[in-house]
């Protein structure tokens, strides 16, 4: 039995695609360490790892949708993080570390104690150089010019503090590993073919949970089915969910609004008969009875809907959102709103767009063949045994 060391940021997008890979191991036989805020012990422990906490500087920015621009905040949450777990992984004594590319602590904890590392990245693989993201982090350093300097100073006096070569936040999201698990199938990866055999294009990482608890499915029954979410974070829009209601609201649209835990629904007005408001619902199973899905485009929402063949319609909220709105629109698997300018009018035009032209949904079988055909979470997990054996 071999012992893996897995490191994550607190939110759930990131989290929540290791998780089946977690389990998978487990039931192989590995012993996994998950270490995370205490907000997760329960889905830690659920996928059969051994949880250990650490305290976490942005965690409560994070529920109050005030932490800003999240990468700017990583040194100081990795200076914060190391400080308690370098010891105590050194005794620990993993035989390999999987961690997000966001945690730079976990790659610091490897480079310290030289560990065989793997990073598991649960959006598009980054060319920090060209591309896409050059674009939005020249763009993102423009509009923030004091916070990368700021940030990038910290970066490499932290580094430097530990021994470590200095990084910035280009190094910092794209350095690579010998091995680099992508959670998109390499046909939704910008550039997909130029990326060489240290990256591995799984897919979604998506296990079967099993329990939709007391989801009233009749409720979807007579019409077609809209779902709308917004993710876990930055979902605080009141006025939107109100837009969605005039939107949809006495139409044909059987809606599902998923609101997130910072709203109170019953401020929102009143809600049409043919809409089901909830804090939160089982996506997975209300995505398999989805027609349209109307999302954030974080990368774990965008490829479950393209698992199950459902197109959507993408207004992104934060992060490389933008990125994964401009990769579906380029790709024909649905349209981009933009947050800022949205109307009530739109909302209606893009989602009857996505409904009744036939090459929106036929482009999403296409990607599905090619999600199914990735391997996801088991294909994860024996490529993370196969790089354990190798090190030897």
């Amino acid at each position: 039995m071999a012992k893996g060391a897995f490191f994550n940021v607190p939110f759930h997008g990131h989290v929540n695609a290791t998780l089946p890979v977690v389990r998978e191991l487990v039931d192989l036989g590995e012993e996994v360490t998950y270490y995370l805020t205490d907000a997760f012990r329960p889905q830690v422990e659920r996928a059969g790892a051994r949880f250990h906490r650490y305290e976490s500087t942005v965690e409560e920015g994070l529920k109050a949708g005030t932490v800003g621009f999240l990468p700017a905040r990583m040194p100081g949450e990795s200076r914060h993080v190391l400080a308690q777990l370098l010891e105590v992984v050194r005794a620990d004594r993993p035989d390999y570390v999987v961690y997000d590319p966001m945690c730079l602590w976990g790659r610091m904890i490897a480079q310290l104690l030289r560990l065989p590392a793997i990073t598991f990245r649960p959006t598009m693989a980054i060319d920090p150089g060209v591309g896409q993201f050059a674009a939005f982090m020249r763009s993102r350093a423009a509009a923030f010019p004091s916070l990368f300097e700021q940030a990038n100073k910290e970066l490499a006096a932290l580094m430097g503090e530990y021994g470590l070569p200095p990084t910035d936040f280009r190094g910092m999201m794209g350095h690579a590993e010998p091995l680099n698990l992508v959670c998109v199938p390499r046909a939704f990866q910008p550039g997909g073919d130029t990326f060489d055999e240290r990256y591995l294009f799984v897919g979604p990482s998506i296990r079967p949970r099993g329990d939709a608890g007391d989801f009233p499915f009749a409720h979807l029954a007579g019409g077609p089915t809209l779902y709308i979410s917004l993710g876990t974070i930055f979902n605080n829009w009141p006025e939107f969910y109100r837009m969605c209601f005039a939107a949809f609201g006495g139409t044909p649209w059987r809606v599902v609004l998923a609101t997130g835990h910072a709203v109170n629904a019953a401020e929102l007005g009143p809600i049409p008969d043919n809409f089901l408001v909830r804090p939160s619902v089982p996506q997975l199973e209300v995505l398999e009875r989805t027609d349209v899905f109307v999302t954030h485009g974080g990368a774990n929402s965008l490829m479950e809907s393209f698992s199950y063949g459902v197109p959507v319609v993408v207004i992104p909220q934060m992060a490389e959102q933008p990125l994964n709105a401009h990769r579906v629109a380029e790709l024909g698997l649905g349209l981009a709103l933009d947050k800022q300018t949205v109307t009530v009018e739109q909302l209606q035009q893009a989602v009857a767009r996505v409904a009744q032209e036939p090459e929106f949904r036929a482009k999403v079988r296409t990607l599905q063949q090619g999600v199914r055909a990735s391997g996801g979470y088991r294909r994860a997990a024996e490529a993370i045994l196969e790089f354990r054996t190798r090190q030897g």
